[in-house]
């Protein structure tokens, strides 16, 4: 596809514990970086930067470059490692905002801690998001 620009996809990360999943929230989540390194926004050591430089600007020091793809193939190809996955939203929407969730994640089984991974799609058209999204779901 001529002219269709770089496609970025940005993945993030939530943390189920047993103790947790009581109450219906996350152990942690945040962004998930190259190399496997997991950037948690909901630790002591984000509340203490977003108290120095605020809560934008701590996110955008924690936010790790985001995979970059020059095709729809290369994208879906690299996001099929990944699943199965679950949309965030049914019917897939057009404005962008839907994202992919594995739909089974890694489970720690020594703590029962299971991590699953989102992938956010940026930089591409409604059409390309609704393709690549339907080729992975």
């Amino acid at each position: 596809m001529v002219g269709m620009g770089t496609i970025k996809i940005q993945i993030t990360f939530d943390k189920v514990s047993p103790e947790s999943a009581e109450d219906g929230d996350f152990s942690d989540h945040g962004f998930y970086g190259e190399g496997g390194w997991y950037f948690s926004i909901a630790d002591e050591a984000f509340e203490e930067r977003c108290n120095k430089v605020g809560r934008d600007q701590a996110l955008k020091d924690m936010t790790p470059e985001p995979d970059e793809f020059e095709s729809v193939d290369e994208a879906v190809e690299f996001l099929s490692n990944y699943g199965p996955f679950e949309a965030s939203c049914y019917p897939l929407c057009d404005n962008g905002h839907c994202w992919v969730t594995q739909a089974d994640g890694d489970t720690d089984y020594s703590t029962g801690e299971v991590t699953r991974l989102s992938f956010h799609l940026d930089g591409v058209t409604p059409e390309i998001h609704r393709e690549i999204l339907t080729a992975v779901l």
